[in-house]
């Protein structure tokens, strides 16, 4: 009794961190669909949303995977992380439309429990210190996103981290510059 009634738990877990992944898909799907109107790289910003609406699809769709009997609950659907991999495959290549690849992680973060590791830039002192305020901000919005519940606040964060990520990517673009 006590296997099968760890198993159901464990089975509802999974199921509710592929809930959180697709609604995090669709909060950043949203986020960029507010950006993109007047954005000068919008057909880049309208690739990214269709690939995070697919994703949101395929977490809403596909079960969590169940091997032997036992739910696997730090499997990613193939079906979502394809377009996931896609949208940070053209993020890299598009760095002018201001989308940090790191965005793409906290759609999947639920199951795999992992975000974007942001490294320090080589910077001088007060582009130095203006990155290490950018990743402190980026760390404290992604603790809140971990332990945030309420999809109002999940949204507002998402949000916050898209632009610090942002800033962070217009910092490296001037550090590169100098």
């Amino acid at each position: 009794m006590i296997t099968t009634t760890a198993a159901r738990r464990t089975a509802a877990t999974a199921a509710r961190s592929h809930r959180e992944c697709a609604a995090r898909a669709r909060d950043l799907a949203e986020i960029l669909r507010t950006r993109a109107f007047g954005h000068p790289h919008k057909d880049v910003l309208l690739v990214f949303i269709g690939h995070l609406y697919t994703a949101a699809e395929a977490f809403d769709t596909i079960a969590p995977l169940v091997m032997d009997g036992v739910t696997i609950t730090n499997a990613i659907p193939a079906e979502a992380s394809m377009p996931l991999l896609m949208a940070v495959s053209r993020a890299s290549e598009h760095p002018e439309a201001g989308i940090s690849e790191a965005l793409f992680a906290y759609v999947t973060a639920p199951i795999t429990r992992r975000t974007y590791r942001t490294e320090p830039l080589p910077a001088s002192d007060p582009s130095a210190r203006r990155d290490v305020e950018l990743r402190t901000r980026i760390a404290l919005a992604e603790h809140n996103l971990t332990t945030e519940t309420d999809p109002t606040t999940r949204y507002a964060l998402l949000a916050i981290l898209m632009q610090l990520h942002g800033d962070r990517l217009t910092l490296g673009a001037t550090v590169r510059a100098d």
